[in-house]
C-alpha cells in the first residue's frame, strides 16, 4: 500500500520487483529530485520516496514506538504505514545533502537495511546543472550497485 501525505510522497511507487528504494528529503534541489525520478522511471527494481516533513514523521514514529512498548503491542504510525508492506530484503538508499543522516532512522522502522549517500556540498551559491548531473550519476551508480547485490542475493543460486 502506498500512502502519500503531507509528510511523504512516493514519486515512484514500489512494485513486486523492487529491491532498492531511494529515500530523500524534499529539501534536495528540485532538479536532482526530478532528474533522479526520470532516470529510474523504467527501472523496475527501484522506487523513490520523498520525505517532506522528516522531523514530524520521526517524532510520531518514536512516540508510537514508546506507546507500543508500554502496551506490549506493535506500533502504528505513518512511517510504519509507508514501509511495512515492503519486504525487509529491500535496501533503502538515504540520499542527503548534509553530513547528518536525518533519515537514517527509517531503517529501524521495519528493519530494512539502510545505506547512506551524502551529496557533495552544494555551497552557498546555486549549484550548476553540471555539478547536479554529476551527483545524480553518483547516486545512480550507488543504486546500480545495490540493485546488483539485491539481484545476486535473491535470484542467483549459490555455487
Amino acid at each position: 500500500m502506498h500512502i502519500d501525505s503531507q509528510r511523504a510522497q512516493w514519486l515512484k511507487p514500489t512494485s513486486q520487483e523492487t529491491g532498492v528504494i531511494i529515500v530523500s528529503n524534499a529539501n534536495l534541489p528540485q532538479y536532482i529530485i526530478d532528474t533522479l525520478n526520470t532516470e529510474i522511471s523504467d527501472w523496475e527494481q527501484v522506487a523513490y520516496l520523498v520525505i517532506k516533513q522528516s522531523t514530524q514523521l520521526e517524532e510520531e514514529w518514536l512516540d508510537a514506538e514508546n506507546r507500543a512498548f508500554s502496551a506490549q503491542k506493535p506500533s502504528s504510525c505513518e512511517a510504519n504505514g509507508l514501509l511495512s508492506s515492503i519486504p525487509k530484503t529491500c535496501h533503502l538508499l538515504d540520499v542527503e545533502a548534509s553530513h547528518r543522516a536525518h533519515l537514517s532512522w527509517l531503517g529501524s522502522v521495519c528493519g530494512h537495511k539502510l545505506h547512506f549517500f551524502e551529496l557533495e556540498k552544494l555551497g552557498e551559491q546555486a549549484p550548476s546543472k553540471a555539478s547536479m548531473d554529476s551527483q545524480v550519476e553518483e547516486i545512480l551508480a550507488a543504486t546500480r550497485h545495490l540493485v546488483k547485490n539485491y539481484l545476486q542475493d535473491h535470484f542467483l543460486s549459490p555455487s
